[in-house]
């Protein structure tokens, strides 16, 4: 967990533990291990016991070595004193000493004036003095730390009187992180844990503006409970709005039942109401192949996210709502409904029966006039075949409620009967059957509706292969058919109330490359279209064109309609994107005549490093764009780039929209970790 001495959290680390961990092991070998000594002069004075190798002193053991001008070994007291240029290497460290003292039965002892390179994360520490304590203790007179290695560092870490138990926690004195030598950020003490294992403590506080909310301070406290179960509180504060209030539960049971509660309250004094969000879901794995889940997502405002945006961004770990990686969030803004759902499933053999209960609460308004499932159940028979005949069912019940308008109950069956034949040229033939019964309150009635439907369709395949790809084509011939039926006095509920008569021939070709290794190439071209036998002022739908082309160096997308009854395009959905190891460049089309949209997109990138007056600088750029060709102008302008040294990074995000912007500063230390600095909307 993050911590207010997150950025002393990993080095420090590496500098306490690894230091010990690689150092002390060479001087506690075992009989069967053997280490290779040399030095220009070794004595043994039996007097005091004492063993002497002196100038160009090494010892080798494996693919470790120990360098100085003096080791001294006492081996009735078991001290061990290296003095002088020492060096100590292995795979994962380097430690250069003026002098190191330790005994190998207590295993206590202390470096002096030392520098310890850690190759992984290229974390270089200083230190006057190193003590080990204790079996799982340190401490620490003064340490700087870095990954840079220019000198002075572009950025650096000091901290004093630090004292650190190994696996558990480290705290200290004056910590200061300073840029060259200007110190930016200082604490007067900090704490923070060294396991990898979740640790009780304070998280890292976010501050920063928003235009609608004021100034904002977030901080929060991670309680790690037990293996099984944590607790995060959090205590915000919002400059335009007051204090606000949230409460992160997770728990994992067993391998079969785990979940998370997520609870937030915001205290809005602008106008004077109180503003709460709930979120929480449940896995549940039952004995005889049953299963559920329980899912909640609800606020009492239909404008909370309009006013609040997403408070649960990166604090709330239901996968299927993840955010945005910058924090911004702005998806559950385009919600029109959230949706709460209860659901019990039982599988056996030949399908499935399942329990529902399904709530949804609008965003855009009063929620009294939609349905709500409460509940449903349902019997799914999966498809059947024996030969040439297939069979599938479903049948659902469901009651609907709403607090105003009418309700009551829905069974609806659905079996359907396949018939299919020939494997060059396919013939599958469909007949559905569908009776639907509702039993309606408010005021009370009795309905019933039977239909049937049919369709058949032909399909068959051409391919030719040639040396490096195949062509295939497949044209495809399918006719529909449902009666009318008189629905009229039946309610609408969802889809299932509304069927339309359909008489209609679908037809289509679909042309298929692929295999051009060499180009990385897949293509395909689909072409559709269908004619209804009804009478009807357009008999002709319009005809719809799929383009579909991937390589290495483009990739193009293409879905339009075509009105042929209008003579114009109905849809257009068109992106191209030219790309290679520099970077990229793409434009697209958005356009749907029956919601008036028609916007315009454009994206670039260049990888780094970018070529700039002939100088490399280790810069990215990236940049999305999108424009209302209606007269609206730019819908939303997104910029990113980030500037990449040796040891630190630095990433700006600007996104312009019509009522908003943001802006993000994000700074990432090499070995350390990424920080946001600090978030302007």
């Amino acid at each position: 967990m993050k911590t207010c001495g997150i950025i002393f959290n990993k080095a420090i680390f590496y500098f306490v533990l690894l230091t010990f961990y690689f150092l002390f092991p060479i001087f506690s070998v075992s009989a069967q291990e053997e280490a290779d000594i040399t030095a220009d002069h070794l004595e043994y004075i039996s007097e005091t016991n004492t063993y002497i190798a002196k100038g160009s002193v090494k010892i080798v053991l494996k693919d470790t070595t120990l360098l100085a001008d003096e080791i001294r070994l006492n081996s009735r007291t078991s001290d061990v004193d290296a003095s002088g240029n020492v060096i100590y290497e292995d795979p994962e460290v380097i430690i250069k000493a003026d002098r190191i003292e330790l005994n190998i039965k207590s295993k206590l002892g202390t470096l002096y004036n030392s520098t310890i390179l850690y190759k992984e994360n290229n974390i270089h520490a200083k230190t006057t003095s190193l003590k080990k304590t204790g079996e799982r203790t340190f401490f620490l007179e003064d340490a700087t730390i870095t990954s840079c290695n220019a000198d002075p560092p572009a950025w650096h870490i000091t901290g004093k009187g630090i004292t650190a138990t190994k696996h558990k926690s480290i705290q200290g004195k004056h910590a200061v992180f300073r840029v060259k030598n200007i110190p930016v950020l200082y604490t007067p003490y900090f704490w923070a844990p060294l396991s990898k294992e979740r640790e009780t403590g304070f998280l890292f506080p976010e501050y920063g503006y928003s235009s609608t909310r004021g100034h904002y301070f977030r901080e929060g406290f991670f309680w790690a409970i037990r293996d099984d179960q944590d607790l995060s509180i959090y205590l915000d504060y919002y400059g335009e709005k007051g204090i606000a209030e949230g409460l992160d539960y997770r728990y994992v049971i067993s391998p079969e039942a785990s979940g998370e509660l997520w609870m937030y309250h915001v205290r809005d004094n602008d106008p004077s109401r109180e503003l709460f969000e709930v979120k929480a879901y449940h896995n549940q794995e039952f004995q005889n192949d049953m299963s559920g889940y329980l899912k909640l997502h609800m606020v009492n405002q239909p404008d909370y996210y309009e006013t609040m945006d997403s408070t649960s961004a990166g604090r709330f770990g239901l996968s299927s709502w993840k955010t945005d990686p910058f924090g911004f969030a702005s998806e559950e803004r385009l919600q029109k409904y959230l949706e709460s759902n209860l659901h019990l499933s039982k599988s056996f053999a030949g399908g499935r029966t399942y329990l529902l209960t399904q709530g949804r609460q609008s965003l855009e308004g009063s929620s009294e006039n939609i349905p709500q499932s409460l509940p449903e159940i349902g019997l799914i028979i999966k498809t059947l075949s024996v030969k040439n005949l297939s069979f599938n069912m479903a049948f659902k019940g469901t009651n609907f409620w709403r607090e105003e308008g009418q309700h009551g109950r829905r069974y609806d069956i659905n079996p359907n009967l396949y018939f299919s034949y020939g494997r060059l040229i396919n013939i599958t033939q469909r007949l559905g059957l569908r009776e639907t019964v509702y039993i309606l309150e408010d005021p009370f009635m009795y309905r019933n509706r039977f239909l049937y439907d049919t369709n058949t369709s032909l399909t068959t395949k051409f391919f030719k292969k040639f040396d490096s790809f195949i062509h295939i084509v497949e044209p495809s011939l399918e006719y529909e058919y449902t009666p009318h039926v008189d629905q009229s006095g039946i309610p609408f509920f969802d889809s299932t109330d509304s069927i339309p008569q359909t008489r209609k021939i679908n037809y289509s070709l679909t042309n298929r490359v692929s295999g051009l290794a060499e180009k990385g190439i897949e293509a395909r071209f689909r072409l559709s279209q269908s004619y209804s036998f009804l009478k009807t002022d357009e008999e002709l739908s319009p005809a719809l064109a799929e383009i579909a082309l991937s390589s290495e160096n483009v990739d193009l997308n293409v879905n339009a309609s075509y009105d042929v009854n209008k003579d114009h395009f109905a849809d257009a959905i068109a992106s191209v994107k030219f790309k290679n190891d520099i970077g990229y460049i793409g434009t697209g089309r958005n356009f749907r005549r029956s919601s008036s949209l028609d916007q315009f997109t454009f994206e670039a990138g260049a990888y780094r490093p970018v070529n700039l007056f002939k100088k490399q600088l280790p810069i990215d750029l990236h940049g999305q764009l999108w424009y209302d060709l209606d007269g609206k102008g730019i819908q939303e302008l997104k910029l990113r780039s980030t500037y990449e040294h040796q040891c630190w990074a630095l990433t700006i995000v600007f996104v312009k929209k019509p009522d908003e912007y943001q802006v993000l500063f994000a700074i990432g230390l090499a070995g350390i970790g990424n920080m946001e600095l600090v978030s302007l909307r």
